[in-house]
């Protein structure tokens, strides 16, 4: 899939919520493979989400994690 097709894409949690849209691509430059995915919500609000928490990708983003889930992660990385 083409960066330019993912970027802008709804992401949908775990219990149906709309999360946010994926707003970029974290890329470890020495294996040239996508890292990370972030995701915008809301005004200046971003998660960062491993490619392993994506269940699908269509015309939506399917995460297995809900937005809480990510809010909790959100909280523990500022500590």
């Amino acid at each position: 899939m083409l960066v330019k097709k993912l970027l802008g894409k709804e992401v949908i949690g775990s219990g149906g919520d709309k999360i946010g849209k994926i707003a970029d691509l974290e890329i470890d430059l020495l294996s040239a493979k996508v890292k990370n995915v972030m995701i915008s919500s809301g005004f200046n609000k971003k998660y960062r989400i491993k490619l392993e928490d994506i269940i699908t990708v269509g015309d939506t983003v399917i995460l297995r994690l809900s937005e809480n889930d990510l809010k909790k992660a959100a909280d523990k990385s500022k500590k």
